[in-house]
């Protein structure tokens, strides 16, 4: 009798065994599947059909975003920038030696991105879509990052009490002076000061042909 019992219990025991070990599979599948589907890709890193890293001009730019209200010339980590300001508190900045697009931000209301991702989204709807991420504070704010391919990154700032979305910065430019140094080197046909690159150019174009030849130097000794 108590060998039948003790059969009865190992095989009681096999049988919990393996149905954990299912439902263990399971749980890890849908883990697998989750992870899958809330991670970044490509087209996050494009707004209103611009990319990071495509050549666009003025016109492109303000047939995508709508007409631009000011541009200003600047400098961040020694990189020359052009930046474009919107309406709707949507900014551009691209690459003045290349013309590249190098960083989106959208603010307010004009952060939207796919899946229903917008202005007031929470952090948690924030990782489910793009994908879980420690919260960093960056220049003050508190923020996701996610990275992509070529040093892109979009980054999601979020309220710092309530943790909802504020903005989404779209950017392949560095972040920390470390970075800067890193890019600078990966990236030296954006480098330089494009105004006196342009002035050097344009001294070289000019035909100095028919100018005077300039006196050959003569030395002569001091006289008293």
């Amino acid at each position: 009798m108590k060998r039948i019992f003790c059969g009865w219990s190992c095989g009681l025991v096999l049988v919990l065994c393996c149905a954990v070990f299912l439902l263990s599979g399971g749980v890890v599948s849908a883990h697998a599947v989750h992870a899958a589907q809330s991670s970044v890709r490509a087209e996050d890193f494009s707004s209103h059909g611009i990319a990071l890293g495509q050549v666009a001009t003025e016109q492109q730019l303000s047939a995508a975003f709508g007409k631009v209200l000011y541009d200003d010339a600047l400098s961040r980590w020694g990189i020359p920038l052009t930046k474009y300001t919107f309406k709707k508190d949507i900014t551009v900045y691209t690459l003045q030696k290349t013309g590249q697009v190098a960083e989106i931000v959208l603010e307010k209301d004009a952060a939207a991105a796919r899946d229903g991702i917008h202005y007031g989204a929470t952090s948690y709807y924030i990782q489910h879509v793009f994908g879980k991420a420690q919260r960093e504070n960056l220049d003050g704010g508190a923020c996701f990052v996610y990275r992509g391919n070529d040093s892109m990154r979009l980054i999601a700032t979020v309220d710092h009490d309530n943790g909802s979305l504020t903005a989404l910065r779209l950017t392949l430019l560095p972040l920390t002076e470390d970075e800067a140094d890193t890019w600078a080197a990966d990236h030296p046909e954006a480098m330089g000061d494009v105004e006196t690159t342009e002035i050097l150019k344009g001294t070289a174009a000019i035909d100095t042909s028919a100018l005077p030849e300039a006196p050959a130097p003569k030395l002569e000794g001091l006289t008293n």
